[in-house]
């Protein structure tokens, strides 16, 4: 099924399947729905899957003109998507800057969960070293002016890459990355994920990417959660910047911290696993 929820700020574009206890897919950078289009049929055996495209992003567009993503905001939209379901709670499942809404609403909407996972939360400025990853987030930021969005774009999303191009190093090297996806553009249907995703280049590297990197989660408010939840990394990404910060929060908090197979990417290149285990830890 897929209808829009609507918001003061955006129509939110969500889709649901599925039948059983409703879980919540909080989509990362790039905010489109489709980033868990492998794992939602995968879930939809036990559970009934709700989607959606972030605020701002793909097809779910604003009302009145760009307004604020931050995360509070990107919270109170799933609160909004429950209420507009009839669900007084629901599990969410989050993944990178959908790692930090559901950080958020565990610290603001607990009472609308019925538990949480936080996969592979970006969130640097709790590690000890948060001056040197901040540093790699300054260089995006001065592409981002220089170059453009979309050049931007690339050079980040190398990080969640096993094997990054070293081309996307450089700045001829994301030229022609750049020159390559507005070629396909040209020729791919509108409706294309990959098309959509690029198309939000603007609103993840000039508003949220900046905006969520320096926020740090209220630990105070994580210790008191009275739902059940866990932190979540890749195993294959093992010393990355989102990876460390689950590990150390975990130990610091006395939460969990599950293992899932492959990297920041995991829930896409090995759906089946990832949704068996994500479904044994919802089920608890």
């Amino acid at each position: 099924m897929i209808y829009s929820v609507d918001t003061t700020a955006t129509e939110l574009y969500v889709e649901r399947t599925g039948a059983g206890p409703a879980v919540v897919l909080v989509p990362g950078g790039g905010g489109d729905a489709a980033m868990y289009q492998d794992l939602v049929p995968v879930l939809a055996r036990q559970f009934t899957v709700i989607t959606y495209d972030r605020r701002g992003n793909s097809r779910s567009h604003w009302k009145n003109g760009q307004q604020d993503v931050g995360l509070d905001e990107q919270a109170a939209d799933v609160v909004a998507i429950l209420d507009h379901a009839g669900l007084d709670r629901a599990f969410v499942f989050g993944s990178s800057s959908g790692a930090a809404i559901t950080v958020t609403l565990l610290t603001s909407y607990a009472e609308r969960l019925a538990g949480a996972v936080v996969h592979e939360l970006p969130a640097i400025r709790v590690l000890p070293d948060a001056d040197l990853q901040q540093a790699f987030f300054d260089e995006v930021a001065r592409i981002t002016e220089r170059e453009g969005a979309l050049p931007a774009m690339l050079r980040f999303a190398a990080t969640t890459m096993d094997k990054p191009p070293r081309m996307l190093e450089h700045r001829l090297g994301r030229s022609v990355g750049t020159a390559a996806i507005k070629l396909a553009n040209r020729v791919t249907p509108k409706s294309n994920e990959m098309r959509r995703l690029f198309g939000n280049a603007d609103l993840l590297m000039r508003s949220e990417v900046p905006s969520f990197v320096r926020w740090q989660p209220d630990l105070d408010a994580l210790r008191n959660v009275g739902v059940r939840w866990a932190f979540a990394v890749g195993v294959e990404s093992v010393g990355r910047y989102y990876s460390r910060p689950a590990r150390q929060l975990s130990a610091e908090l006395g939460v969990p911290c599950l293992e899932f197979p492959g990297g920041h990417l995991g829930y896409q290149r090995h759906a089946e696993e990832f949704g068996r285990r994500l479904g044994e830890f919802l089920h608890g």
